[in-house]
């Protein structure tokens, strides 16, 4: 089996009882962040060993279910030219020569937060790109828990943005997107 970090943002109740219910539903391999005495959203980081990175997510999602917090997403690991370059072990200048198009292929992936100073780029884009061209020896797991968090992320959002929709406002989009 393999390793896979990951972080689970989720929403609970107060009290106390919560960390163990997380704990004992299974979250001992993760470090959580959660004010009990307030309740409210909290995070979870984990070291998750599994099978693929998609039974580590969706066994924190569903125990976190369990033990009654709500999973609000999934880290979709926003990185600048900085921590790619630290991540793949290149210069940050031979990152911004890939990102600027004047070495490498021309299609680097689009910052998902444009900044004047730092912009943050999808990871999961990022290493999908990188793989592809050639540019970085990846491990296929990080390839693949970046791939899944993005994905996991993106659906857990559109569940609770859908849960605002009226039910026939929800059959009919979920027609449509079919």
């Amino acid at each position: 089996m393999t390793v896979y970090a990951f972080e689970l943002h989720f929403s609970g109740p107060p009290g106390e009882e919560v960390i163990d219910a997380l704990y004992e539903a299974g979250w001992d391999d993760a470090v959580i962040a959660f004010d009990p005495v307030t309740g409210g959203e909290g995070w979870a980081t984990f070291d998750r060993d599994a099978p693929s990175a998609l039974q580590a997510v969706v066994s924190a999602i569903r125990e976190g279910r369990k033990a009654g917090v709500d999973p609000l997403g999934v880290t979709e690991d926003y990185v600048s030219l900085k921590e790619i370059a630290e991540r793949t072990g290149r210069t940050v200048g031979a990152v911004d020569h890939w990102v600027t198009g004047r070495r490498g292929p021309a299609d680097f992936p689009k910052p998902r937060v444009p900044r004047p100073r730092v912009s943050l780029y999808s990871w999961a884009e990022v290493s999908m790109w990188l793989v592809a061209n050639g540019l970085a020896a990846l491990s296929p797991a990080d390839v693949e828990i970046a791939q899944i968090c993005e994905v996991a992320d993106a659906t857990l959002k559109a569940k609770r943005l859908q849960r605002q929709l009226s039910a026939t406002d929800q059959e009919e989009l979920a027609l449509a997107v079919a």
